[in-house]
């Protein structure tokens, strides 16, 4: 019993330093999810909507899966020797979920708080800057959002 729970740890141990240069990765997207799943949470209670333990598995399920992808991509890419630009991919894949998670919590943190208060005020001129802005900014990223909006508006 005992060798098998050294292999284990010996086993982590080794995961662990394997993915070292994308620890702070690892840890902003962790921050992240936590921070949209309590102000999504706070914004249902406080909006008087009843809590469903589908959209907290939903929410944590996705999590689980974007996780796996961010760590597949890094180690495909150590493995296939190009760690540099694994990182690199990484990156953006942080940042792609900066820009959704965060707008998402920017719109339920709008929902929690008062619509005459000045920290509103705040909120809804962030999320207008990073939902409408950035997506004049980018043409990329406004054609997704706009092939997404009539895929929606089809079915």
């Amino acid at each position: 019993m005992d060798s098998v729970r050294f292999l284990f740890a010996t086993a982590l141990a080794n995961v662990a330093g394997l993915l070292m240069p994308i620890k702070n990765d690892i840890y902003g997207l962790v921050l992240l999810f936590t921070l949209n799943f309590v102000i999504g949470m706070l914004a249902d209670v406080c909006n008087h909507r009843e809590w469903s333990f589908k959209k907290a598995f939903r929410f944590f399920r996705d999590a689980a899966i974007y996780f796996g992808m961010i760590l597949s991509i890094y180690l495909l890419g150590c493995f296939k020797g190009e760690e540099r630009a694994a990182v690199h991919c990484v990156s953006f894949m942080i940042y792609l979920a900066i820009y959704f998670y965060g707008t998402n919590i920017l719109r339920n943190a709008r929902l929690i708080t008062d619509d005459r208060s000045t920290m509103f005020r705040i909120l809804d001129f962030i999320y207008y800057l990073l939902s409408l802005r950035v997506l004049e900014q980018n043409k990329l990223l406004k054609d997704f959002v706009e092939h997404e909006n009539d895929k929606k508006n089809m079915v």
